[in-house]
C-alpha cells in the first residue's frame, strides 16, 4: 500500500491584530451634516447631486465606511445645504469645518 505523504507543518500565520482607531474629528462633522440634511428633508442622493459629489461616496461617509473627507468636500456638502434652504447659513458651514478641525471657509464670492 501507498503511504500518505506527511504534510509539512505550515508556518504559523500571525493573526492580524487591529489597533484601536483614534476617533476621527471628521466623524463629528459628518454627524452635523447628517443632522442638517435630515432637518432640510434632503435625501443623500439629492445632497450628493447638489454638492456634485459621488452619491456612493456620501452614502459611505454617512455610514462610517469612508473616512476623512477633505475640507473641500465638507465645504461643498455644507454649502449645498445652505443653498438649498434658508434654514442654514454660512456659519453652519464653518460649524461643520470646525468640527473637523478645519479652518473656516472663505466667503463665497
Amino acid at each position: 500500500m501507498f503511504r500518505k505523504k506527511s504534510k509539512k507543518p505550515r508556518a504559523r500565520q500571525h493573526a492580524h491584530v487591529e489597533q484601536p482607531l483614534e476617533p476621527l474629528k471628521p466623524v463629528k462633522a459628518i454627524g452635523i451634516l447628517i443632522e442638517m440634511r435630515e432637518k432640510a428633508g434632503v435625501s443623500t442622493y439629492r445632497l450628493a447631486s447638489l454638492a456634485r459629489v459621488d452619491s456612493k461616496y456620501l452614502w459611505r461617509l454617512e455610514r462610517g465606511e469612508a473616512r476623512n473627507p477633505g475640507r473641500e468636500a465638507l465645504i461643498r456638502l455644507a454649502r449645498a445645504l445652505v443653498g438649498y434652504t434658508k434654514m442654514f447659513s454660512e456659519s453652519d458651514v464653518d460649524r461643520v469645518l470646525a468640527a473637523a478641525d478645519y479652518a473656516p471657509a472663505p466667503m463665497p464670492g
